[in-house]
């Protein structure tokens, strides 16, 4: 692989060409949850479907992962770095063209396709870098620890533009990101193939199409779920009915397909199983830290580029904890004292915060907790994933890895679903349990509002002093709602944490599947 690079091209400009690729498809992945606010106003939409665009940008990339591998394999490297480049240019140039966010939902899901091949390219590239002892294990390191950093990274550096530059500007610098790249493979790499073109032929369309539809429907239930009451409305008994039915034609064409998308026996190992049940509780985990975001942000009153700061802490975490594993992983520690480690921060995290959401405070209290995040999750990820791919045939090793990859899907989405169902009906619970307490004939209450009025006298206020009490007290309501929200979210996510301490804890083949990830040859991402 090393001569696809011309001979004056040196090794640290490889790197950096490998990085530019791979880097603005990354920060394209959280790019509208950025400020949710800025980009629901700019579209004139909910919340909800800002939520849903980043699920459809991870629903490309889920269901496009293994046919990708067809055009991985049959196009020059040079070509395809090229063409995977022009369209992500192009697909950008619309975003920034195209207001109507029922269009930009298919420009999502396309961006999200056009990422499973910067990854698959990209990770390659890197693996053959490598010495090929340690190769898969840094790599794979090296990737996800970048995956991890993407969404508070892209936090960092979209916070400011956003707040300098309208919001579809953002698009087009997107565009413009990938030319520097794109122009370093004009320059320097060779057309030369070093396998044998797999002809374009067969692609298996028909489970690409079922595969996503089913991953997007199960998305835009969980997204949308709660606030129309589940199965009440009409548009969730569709999304249902469409799942079910791209799920039976899905498992019903892989067996009777002689060359399957997926293969579905790898569910029957139950060390592969035990290594999906720990990634996707993980990803439930590390998204809880988007709770922890909302109340900086609602209650503590920290404006975006100052939370952009404070996740450079969380991303100092994550990469002390990717470093750390890597490490044992190549010292061959065993990965169940890696996992114990690992859930032990991420129950340390949500304990602290537990105990720390308060209606006022300090944000420079944080740093702690949110490095203790990252550490976790850093520990976590890359172990898991090399593990639960290793426990199976290596000839299955391709489905194993769509599979980890589906499953982190389902973790986020059904993180997103959590939190909506606690927020929307959790903290309505605790609003109105709250509202029972001011009536006009609670003398306590009457007490505050006369100090309230009388504070906002001396402070210059001339008029409508009582009205105006009525109006912080009704917001301090809302946010004692929105902190009794979050601890019980974060007390829900502390208990998975125990569960799954007491399972790696009790399970008696861990160490015999450590051996198997020592043995078995894993494939690439």
């Amino acid at each position: 692989m090393k001569s696809i690079f011309k001979q004056w091209v040196p090794e640290w400009l490889i790197k950096l060409i490998l990085f530019s690729c791979l880097m603005p498809s990354m920060v394209l992945f959280f790019l509208p949850g950025a400020n949710v606010e800025v980009t629901a106003g700019y579209y004139g939409s909910q919340p909800s479907d800002v939520q849903f665009l980043i699920i459809l940008f991870y629903a490309g990339f889920v269901g496009f992962y293994i046919l990708e591998r067809r055009f991985f394999l049959f196009f020059p490297v040079k070509q395809y770095y090229i063409i995977f480049n022009l369209l992500q240019i192009l697909n950008c140039y619309l975003m920034y063209r195209i207001t109507d966010i029922t269009w930009v939902y298919g420009l999502r899901f396309i961006q999200g396709m056009l990422f499973a091949s910067a990854v698959n390219l990209s990770i390659s590239m890197i693996f053959s870098r490598l010495n090929s002892e340690r190769a898969k294990e840094v790599s794979y390191s090296i990737f996800f620890g970048m995956l991890l950093c993407s969404s508070p990274f892209n936090s960092f550096v979209t916070a400011e533009f956003i707040d300098s530059f309208n919001f579809d500007e953002l698009y087009l610098y997107a565009a413009l990101a990938f030319l520097p790249g794109l122009l370093l493979v004009f320059i320097s790499m060779t057309s030369i193939r070093h396998v044998k073109p797999y002809p374009l032929f067969s692609l298996d369309w028909p489970s690409c199409i079922f595969f996503s539809g089913l991953i997007i429907a199960f998305g835009y239930m969980m997204v949308y779920g709660q606030e129309v009451y589940w199965f009440w409305d009409a548009h969730m008994q569709l999304a249902l009915g469409i799942g079910i039915a791209f799920l039976v034609c899905f498992v019903l064409r892989q067996m009777t397909l002689k060359r399957v998308y997926i293969k579905i026996s790898i569910f029957s190992n139950r060390r592969f199983l035990l290594g999906l049940l720990i990634l996707y509780m993980m990803y439930i985990e590390r998204f809880s830290l988007s709770v922890s975001n909302q109340y900086f942000l609602q209650v503590l009153k920290v404006d975006p580029i100052h939370l952009s700061y404070m996740q450079w802490f969380n991303m100092l975490g994550i990469i002390i904890g990717v470093l750390c594993a890597m490490y044992w992983i190549l010292a061959h520690r065993s990965v169940k004292w890696i996992w114990i480690l690992g859930y032990c921060f991420l129950l340390t995290f949500h304990q602290i915060m537990f105990f720390s959401f308060e209606s006022k405070g300090n944000d420079y209290y944080f740093w702690i907790p949110l490095c203790l995040h990252g550490i976790g999750v850093g520990l976590i990820m890359v172990p898991t994933i090399l593990f639960t791919i290793a426990s199976v045939k290596p000839h299955f090793a391709v489905s194993a890895a769509a599979i980890c990859l589906a499953a982190r899907y389902f973790g986020y989405t059904c993180s997103i679903g959590l939190q909506n169902f606690f927020k929307l009906f959790e903290s309505n619970q605790h609003q109105q349990i709250f509202q029972d307490y001011l009536q006009r004939n609670n003398v306590i209450l009457q007490t505050y509002f006369d100090k309230e009025a009388t504070k906002l006298l001396e402070n210059g206020l001339q008029f409508r002093e009582q009205a105006t009490a009525v109006k912080l007290v009704t917001e301090r309501v809302k946010n004692q709602s929105f902190v009794r929200y979050a601890m019980d979210y974060y007390e829900l996510m502390s208990f998975i944490s125990i569960c799954i301490l007491i399972i790696i804890f009790l399970s008696p083949t861990l160490k015999n599947m450590y051996k198997k990830l020592k043995q078995n040859i894993v494939s690439p991402a």
